[in-house]
């Protein structure tokens, strides 16, 4: 799938997103196996498919095979002949390299007696002489096209490294598909969050791993993620799982399109009636569009207790009128005859100190100042002390 130095990345959409899953469950399962997470790290199509790297050098390569059909893996698949030129080469241009191991993962079935399972890992199973006779025999012929460059670069190493390349090369045959590695890297997460927000919690990890496989992917030098930056990526989504928390998907999100000008929502026509300037509104909409979103998602998930989202809106109503009162009562007689600027206090003062988290360690403003827009776009709040008159509304509802 991927090359060293000179080979370019091939594969599927879908190989990608193998690969890169794939590497996600290696680096949860090392997590644990390695001294120090902060001196490990995986790489993602620079070195190999998949490379684990310790005190700046790799000692483990990867390639990755993903089928979306089942099949045979025979001694002859393209599956290993690739694979073995990419580790020929490298180990043409690298020849003092100790102790690196080299694996082929594939979804594929490995035969009794094949080529793929004299290399086997199980030790009752691996087969080294067998494995390197039938290497050196199958390299000699001249009848398989496809695998001419592959034959010729194993046959490029000497006797030793022919030895060295079968002798460190494991193949792990029926690995798991791109559908159960989902339900892998679920059981690898049963010991980190509660089981019923697994779910949620393996969407986000996913998301920052992918997120960091791109940039990986984008860079044009050496770039690697260490095992460390993972774990300090599970804490803080495990932090946001906690009982007192929520997780917060939004706070760099903007709506696709904003037309401050166009926008005749209630929530802009409120901060219009207090001379709100167009970064106000600006801010005002953005927030509307991340509370909104975040609340949403939270809900799609069951991350919020029932009737959590509609008691924390009452919370909120109750903390503007808090606020009101206190600004009506503060106000000089001047600002009691202006009440533009009152109403600009009373929605500063909410939009500050108002801003009361859904939750105790929950600390993104933007869904409280989001979800006063929602109200006020309710006409349940208002900033304005005449709003409602003002909006030609019915002031029933409101406290």
């Amino acid at each position: 799938m991927s090359g060293l130095d000179s080979f370019d990345a091939s594969s599927s959409a879908l190989g990608y997103i193998y690969q890169v899953r794939y590497a996600l469950l290696l680096a949860l399962q090392k997590i644990n196996m390695v001294e120090d997470p902060d001196d490990c790290l995986v790489s993602i199509e620079k070195i190999d498919d998949i490379s684990f790297h310790s005190q700046g050098t790799p000692d483990e390569l990867l390639q990755s095979k993903h089928h979306a059909k089942q099949g045979n893996l025979t001694d002859r698949s393209p599956d290993i002949w690739k694979t073995v030129r990419v580790w020929s080469e490298y180990l043409l241009k690298k020849p003092t390299t100790e102790d690196v191991t080299f694996t082929l993962v594939t979804t594929q079935t490995v035969a009794d007696g094949s080529l793929a399972h004299w290399l086997s890992p199980e030790g009752s199973i691996r087969n080294v002489g067998s494995a390197l006779e039938l290497m050196q025999e199958i390299s000699e012929e001249i009848n398989n096209v496809a695998n001419k460059s592959s034959y010729k670069a194993f046959k490029a190493l000497s006797p030793a490294q022919q030895r060295k390349l079968v002798g460190s090369t494991y193949v792990l045959g029926n690995a798991h598909t791109i559908t159960n590695l989902s339900q892998e890297l679920r059981k690898k997460l049963r010991t980190t969050v509660e089981t019923k927000h697994i779910e949620p919690f393996l969407t986000r990890l996913e998301g920052a791993w992918f997120n960091k496989a791109i940039e990986l992917l984008a860079s044009t030098d050496f770039a690697a993620i260490s095992l460390g930056e993972l774990v300090s990526i599970i804490d803080d989504l495990r932090s946001q799982f906690l009982p007192g928390n929520l997780p917060s998907d939004f706070e760099d999100a903007f709506p696709e399109l904003m037309d401050l000008e166009g926008d005749s929502r209630t929530f802009v026509e409120q901060l219009r009636l207090i001379d709100a300037p167009n970064s106000v509104i600006e801010l005002a909409i953005i927030n509307y569009y991340r509370a909104y979103e975040q609340r949403s998602r939270w809900l799609r998930e069951n991350l919020v207790k029932p009737g959590e989202i509609g008691k924390y809106l009452a919370r909120l109503k109750e903390e503007w009128s808090h606020h009101r009162s206190l600004q009506e009562m503060n106000s000089s007689d001047a600002e009691e005859k202006n009440p533009v600027k009152l109403g600009q206090k009373i929605y500063s003062s909410c939009q500050n100190e108002g801003a009361r988290p859904i939750r105790r360690d929950f600390d993104a403003k933007y869904v409280a100042r989001g979800t006063y827009q929602v109200l006020a776009d309710k006409q349940t709040i208002g900033w304005h002390p005449d709003f409602a008159e003002n909006l030609n509304i019915d002031n029933s509802g409101v406290a």
